[in-house]
């Protein structure tokens, strides 16, 4: 079978790592890998979880024609349902879901993430991100989240970042006395990431081909790295034919 792309990975890797526990899956704007997995659990492991989808727009082209909708996210499917739902349980797993996930233009030692962008020092900015909207909450709320970084270089894994738009400093997150579980796994093109008893970023694996050098030249802090680093377990056949065929149907993650 054709190699998996990175976001065919990530998405397998997503639903693998979802509790039994988990029901209520809120899946953000542009994140169609993780509306992949999400729905992946859903006919495997997980069939009576609740998924909240948000919709997102790519490719604006030159204003002239309607914006490019990556069908994935409009999938007909969506439009159809075989059980009802009170909307304020809808509410209530917006506010408070099981698993949710979040990317941002920086992610730092301690897993504070910024959507912001990047000021340029004159009060002004160099880069304009989305923002910040929805993350404080459902970072501070869900039993726990991942973290999507689709880049990873000195940019983006920066040792501060600029301005925090989802507290992820687990030190922090208990002074405050956050509710949420706080943060399950961070996923980037390079390896799976998760955070020591200290609060710092710790490597987990090492994605195939990828080497221990090529980790810490492109991260802007020390990682903590065990004696030994695996490399992540890649998608099986058995996955990779079910996200194909079942849940990617139109090859948006290819």
């Amino acid at each position: 079978m054709e190699k998996p792309s990175i976001n065919e990975l990530f998405a397998v890797l997503l639903a693998r790592d979802f509790h039994a526990d988990d029901r209520t899956i809120m899946v953000g704007a542009n994140m169609p890998m993780a509306r992949a997995a999400a729905v992946m659990a859903n006919v495997t492991t997980h069939p009576d979880a609740r998924i909240s989808i948000g919709l997102g727009v790519q490719g604006l082209g030159d204003g002239g024609d309607p914006p490019a909708v990556h069908p994935f996210l409009f999938d007909p499917r969506t439009m159809a349902a075989e059980a009802l739902m009170f909307q304020g349980r809808v509410f209530d797993d917006m506010h408070s879901p099981d698993v949710f996930f979040v990317g941002g233009l920086q992610v730092d030692q301690r897993g504070n993430l910024n959507l912001f962008g990047i000021p340029d020092g004159e009060g002004g900015w160099k880069m304009r991100g989305p923002g910040s909207i929805a993350l404080a909450t459902m970072s501070a709320y869900c039993a726990g989240y991942y973290i999507v970084m689709p880049s990873h270089s000195t940019r983006t894994f920066v040792e501060r970042v600029a301005l925090i738009s989802a507290l992820g400093d687990a030190t922090e997150r208990a002074r405050l006395k956050l509710p949420g579980g706080g943060i399950r796994m961070l996923l980037s093109p390079l390896g799976v990431f998760d955070f020591n008893d200290a609060g710092d970023m710790r490597l987990r694996s090492m994605h195939e081909g990828v080497t221990l050098e090529e980790v810490q030249e492109a991260t802007g802090f020390e990682l903590d790295v065990p004696d030994r680093v695996p490399v992540t377990p890649g998608p099986t056949d058995e996955e990779m034919q079910l996200l194909r065929e079942r849940v990617d149907v139109y090859g948006t993650l290819a």
